[in-house]
């Protein structure tokens, strides 16, 4: 398994017209380009293609796309709608959350949450929490703690129902 990148990063412009339809307006940028320097860039150019239409620029997106480019064989067992569901604490006392797809049976206890003894569990609260670490709130605030880590199960689409049901 190896994370590559794309060869640019995609600047995604949203633009909505009279009748309230939206518009998109694609951009690319070379990939090894910093994030501040893509977003100082995004917004000159988002006021010069403002000066060209009628419509209104309503925001825009940066994407920085990785992809595997020989994925390996998903467990046969393996479903996406069986989920870690992480919730943590913020610094400014408030919380946030992520699951984690098709979590491995072995790091649940009977009761369906989440071991947080276990070394891969310490290893991921190590890099959400640890010192340098940039992930954070919807509203900015650093994640300081784990709070709650337990399996939750969504509802399957069709495509992840088994087979032959």
């Amino acid at each position: 398994m190896a994370l590559v990148n794309t060869p640019t990063a995609k600047l995604d412009f949203t633009f909505v017209d009279g009748s309230g339809s939206l518009g998109h307006s694609l951009i690319h940028v070379p990939y090894a380009t910093l994030a501040a320097a893509a977003i100082t860039a995004a917004d000159a150019i988002s006021a010069a293609m403002a000066l060209l239409t009628d419509a209104v620029v309503t925001g825009y997106s940066l994407t920085y796309t990785k992809f595997d480019d020989a994925p390996g064989t998903p467990a046969a067992a393996s479903r996406v709608e069986k989920k870690g569901f992480f919730d943590w604490r913020t610094s400014n006392a408030r919380t946030t959350s992520f699951t984690i797809p098709s979590i491995l049976d072995s790091l649940l206890t009977p009761s369906g949450k989440i071991d947080q003894t276990n070394a891969d569990i310490i290893a991921l609260v190590a890099v959400v929490t640890g010192t340098g670490s940039i992930f954070a709130g919807a509203d900015g605030s650093d994640i300081v703690s784990l709070i709650h880590a337990y399996q939750r199960f969504n509802r399957s689409s069709k495509r992840q129902l088994p087979g032959d049901r």
